[in-house]
């Protein structure tokens, strides 16, 4: 395709700000009119779909180096990633946040790829290379892309294999010590028959906030690679299976949970961005470093086979794993406090299958069934030492300067126990674990049915039956015996083995949608949907005793009314919603006494709000597009709600993106400027509204440039965050469990160049 703006051959070559990539033939635009989206599992332009989704194509990635979900959010109005490392995602839409890394609490977004679910939050995040597009439908959608979407859902669209051969390398360097390198190739191996594809990326670079400790590696690097092969594999003109198989590495080093109140040295500061004092100690984990090691692997099955001009078949086949270990000093600064770790790994297989109808040109749709299996376990190693925790719980240890570990009493001063036992000298190590299971097979029935009622009205309805077979498990030991301290556990209690839960679960989804062509320019739609988050079976670390709960569903009730259109010869687009969403059972989780996350009910919540984006191409040489987002999200005011009118985390309540592009002639071939700017409103890390976790509006700027000299050969430059803007992506965290909240800084300025070439 060429560049969305300039026709010559030489400018076959888009700019990207983090990852220049290479258009591919054809003629696609940045006007989202000519955007083919399947978010209704057919293809459709964008003006046509009577939801709220934004259709991010291959152009549009490139132009602004969209490579990672974080940055492509801020660009999306309505929806929000926040990233403390690949393994600690948090997906929001519209006010409603999904990031919990238990294995036996649902999503609440799903994330798909390539119509497999990925939406299990330490598998979820995947490097966004060789693409064809990225939708996110905004608002519950059961019927389209089912378990998980009950505020919405994201699907990632993967290049495909080719008939006509193709090639392309991408190689830069940055600051920081980047290391970047990408490319893919494809073709046939059969003429007509069979075609393959190999793509790759690979990406490093040093960590931004400086570790005064020298055992560890300066903190929030990227250490990833990710390579993907597909074989498509076409018998007849009617039949095409598709298989790729994904695998994405990870090993940056540690989340910089800085602490706010205790100084890394003397002198030093305290601020996030400022260098920090953070370590393991007592040999954790065989002596591993803070930081992540964290493998996915996936397998997709697509088949397709048209059995008429009226019907096709689809199979959507995947199996999926991860493993991630990640460990992080909760505390934020260096006195040997906390130690812990997440051991995460889920395998899960899934299989639909959907026949798809279009009948006379006015009824069309599909209906379906669908098997998810899923297993998974959360392990979390923590290690203490009893005479910092001792001192630190007795308000020995006072900001901003924590004092030797070895100048703290070393024996049990509480008296009960002095009585009892005399003296009782602490340990320097005291290991506690504990570790959660799921299980889940799923079976689903759903259908969705489009009726055209005259040439201009069209009416949609789908429904979707599920049924959920759950089991959760808890196990808490002590590797070493119980606590000196306690005589106990210190945070989490003996569950004496494994316990397990199991309970059957089943309900109904649906959507209702009209869309209404007040002309050939302009679409009006509206819609109504119910979304649901599962029931959850859970029980606590730190008090088993009490056995297992179940929380209720989730459920959201949406209402959406809408604008989409095409004016000025094409020239420019604008869409734009309002809605309003109604939760019940909102199901949050809140820091306990002893420090851990528990899942709570915490009653009803409300959402309303309002997004607008446009894009205006008026020449062949410049384009603008623009986005606004306003959603006013907050817990209902109930007498003895834990977050009575506050509102909810990680989602402010504005936002905003502005990019431009400019194409210039020179002799040495098209030059493409593109800036970009993003702002959002204040923002609250947790869901009680404290000023202290928060962060104030702020606005990053992004700016490249590249360069396309011939045919085949392009270089390029990049910066983001160019005024290099201080802001942190979240707050609390553990520490806030214990008085001594922590908080991690957003990216600085970065910048690099790039030089590529494409076949």
């Amino acid at each position: 395709m060429k560049s969305v703006m300039v026709t010559t051959a030489s400018a076959l070559f888009l700019p990207a700000l983090a990852t220049p990539a290479i258009a591919q033939e054809g003629d696609t635009e940045l006007r989202q009119n000519t955007v083919t989206v399947t978010v209704q599992k057919r293809e459709q332009i964008l003006r046509d779909v009577p939801v709220a989704v934004s259709a991010v194509d291959a152009e549009r990635l490139s132009d602004l180096g969209l490579a990672e979900f974080d940055q492509l959010a801020r660009f999306v109005p309505g929806f929000e990633v926040q990233e403390q490392s690949p393994n600690n995602p948090g997906f929001v839409i519209r006010g409603i946040t999904s990031d919990s890394g238990e294995s036996n609490i649902e999503p609440r977004i799903a994330v798909f790829q390539d119509g497999i679910s990925i939406s299990r939050s330490r598998g979820s995040v995947v490097e966004l290379f060789d693409l064809e597009r990225v939708e996110v439908a905004k608002g519950p959608q059961p019927t389209l892309f089912g378990r998980g979407a009950l505020i919405g859902g994201v699907n990632v669209i993967q290049a495909k294999p080719q008939f006509d051969f193709g090639a392309s390398a991408t190689a830069g360097i940055g600051n920081f010590n980047e290391v970047f390198g990408e490319g893919y190739v494809t073709g046939a191996v059969v003429e007509d028959q069979l075609a393959f594809r190999l793509s790759g990326r690979l990406r490093q670079r040093d960590g931004y906030v400086e570790s005064v400790n020298p055992n560890e590696d300066d903190f929030n690097s990227q250490d990833m690679v990710a390579i993907r092969g597909s074989l498509a594999w076409t018998p007849i003109d009617t039949l095409r299976f598709d298989l790729i198989a994904n695998y994405q590495e990870d090993n940056p080093s540690g989340t910089s949970f800085k602490s706010g109140a205790f100084e890394p040295g003397p002198g030093l500061s305290t601020e996030a961005w400022e260098p920090t004092n953070l370590n393991s100690f007592g040999g954790f984990l065989g002596g591993r470093k803070l930081g992540l090691e964290r493998d996915v692997t996936g397998l997709t099955l697509l088949t397709e086979y048209e059995i008429s001009d009226a019907l096709s078949l689809t199979s959507i086949t995947g199996y999926r794993d991860f493993e991630s270990s990640e460990v992080f000093d909760p505390d934020g600064f260096d006195l040997p406090l906390f130690i812990f770790a997440e051991n995460a790994e889920g395998e899960q297989f899934s299989q639909e299958l959907r026949l798809n109808f279009d009948i006379n040109e006015r009824l069309r749709g599909f209906v379906g069934v669908n098997y998810f299996d899923e297993t998974g376990s959360q392990e979390v190693p923590l290690t203490y030492d009893e005479r910092a925790v001792q001192a630190f719980l007795g308000g020995f240890v006072v900001p901003p300067t924590a004092p030797p570990v070895d100048a703290l009493p070393s024996t049990n001063l509480n008296p009960d126990v002095i009585a009892l036992l005399g003296t009782v000298p602490l340990k320097p190590i005291h290991n506690e674990v504990f570790t959660n299971f799921g299980e889940t097979q799923s079976y689903e029935a759903f259908a969705d049915i489009s009726f055209d009622v005259t040439e201009r009205f069209e009416l949609t309805g789908g429904i979707r039956y599920t049924s959920d077979e759950k089991t959760s498990g808890l196990r808490v030991e002590f590797p070493e015996g119980p606590s000196n301290l306690t005589l106990a556990g210190i945070f989490v209690q003996d569950t004496g083995g494994l316990i397990e839960a199991s309970d059957d679960f089943d309900d109904v989804t649906y959507r209702i949608a009209g869309k209404y062509e007040l002309s050939d320019q302009i679409n009006i739609y509206a819609n109504a949907s119910r979304g649901r988050r599962p029931e959850v079976i859970t029980a606590s670390a730190s008090n088993p005793s009490a056995g297992f709960t179940t929380l209720d569903a989730e459920i959201v009730d949406a209402f959406e009314a809408g604008v989409k259109s095409s004016l000025l010869d094409n020239q420019l687009n604008l869409n734009a919603s309002v809605f309003y969403y109604d939760y019940s059972n909102f199901q949050t989780t809140e820091v306990n006494d002893q420090g851990l996350l528990e899942p709570i009910n915490a009653g009803d919540a409300t959402a309303e709000g309002a997004e607008i984006k446009l894009s205006f191409e008026p020449t062949d040489t410049f384009a603008l597009t623009a986005s606004y987002g306003y959603n006013k999200a907050r817990f209902d005011t109930q007498d003895g709600a834990p977050f009575s009118g506050n509102k909810l985390r990680l989602s402010p309540d504005q936002t905003a993106s502005i990019a431009a592009k400019f194409i210039i002639d020179t002799p040495l071939g098209d030059l493409s400027l593109v800036p970009s700017a993003t702002w959002q409103s204040e923002v609250f890390f947790d869901n009680t509204e404290r000023d202290l976790i928060s962060q104030d509006s702020y606005a990053l700027v992004n700016f490249n440039a590249q360069l396309d000299l011939n045919q085949h050969w392009f270089v390029s430059a990049y910066a983001t965050n160019l005024f290099d803007e201080e802001y942190l992506i979240d707050a609390g965290n553990t520490g806030d469990a214990f008085g001594i909240p922590t908080f991690i800084a957003g990216t600085p300025q970065f910048f690099g160049a790039r030089v590529g070439i494409v076949y």
